[in-house]
């Protein structure tokens, strides 16, 4: 009787312990279904707009590229960004990384970015180094709110945030705790 006893008490123990353990882990949610899909890449992209009258506006060149199909986007590993007027100097910009929109309004230019301007019989080579820019090439603007330094000769500007404008005439405008050092020719 002592057997059939225990016998009873240990099959509760088993089916009490069975009943009360946890849930197996739900499965992990699959995070490709949210991930975006890239349609299409492309290795050293080189892209060319031209104005109205058939000139060189600007090129975008990036290491590669990847497009995604859902929202449109465009990420570019080590982008270089070219800006073309007839008559004034070359500007160059250059990132880590960026991103370019669906409609190609807006380019992010994404770590450390370098933006030079060739120098002229006019004005001098500058050189700004930030970081995050976002460029609107239609607008031919480009503005930040990180640090920037900006160098040319012997002339340097410290600022947070920067608005460029680089359609002639062009200006640039920091906004926010500027100094600078100044050495009259």
């Amino acid at each position: 009787m002592r057997i059939w006893l225990l016998l009873l008490l240990l099959g509760l123990l088993a089916i009490t312990w069975w009943a009360s353990r946890p849930d197996p882990s739900p499965a992990v949610p699959d995070d490709s279904a949210n991930a975006e899909i890239q349609d299409y890449f492309v290795d050293g992209l080189i892209l060319r707009q031209f104005d109205t009258s058939g000139r060189l506006s600007h090129r975008l060149l990036a290491q590669d590229m990847q497009h995604y199909r859902d929202s449109g986007l465009t990420r570019l590993t080590a982008p270089r960004y070219l800006l073309y007027q007839e008559g004034l100097p070359l500007w160059r910009i250059q990132a880590d990384r960026g991103t370019l929109s669906s409609d190609q309004t807006l380019l992010k230019l994404l770590g450390k970015t370098i933006i030079e301007r060739e120098a002229d019989a006019i004005h001098p080579a500058m050189r700004l180094v930030t970081a995050d820019l976002r460029i609107y090439p239609q607008k031919e603007y480009a503005e930040t709110d990180e640090a920037v330094t900006v160098t040319s000769e012997q002339n340097w500007i410290e600022s947070t945030g920067m608005q460029a404008w680089f359609q002639a005439p062009g200006k640039i405008l920091f906004p926010a705790q500027t100094r600078a050092h100044y050495v009259a020719q």
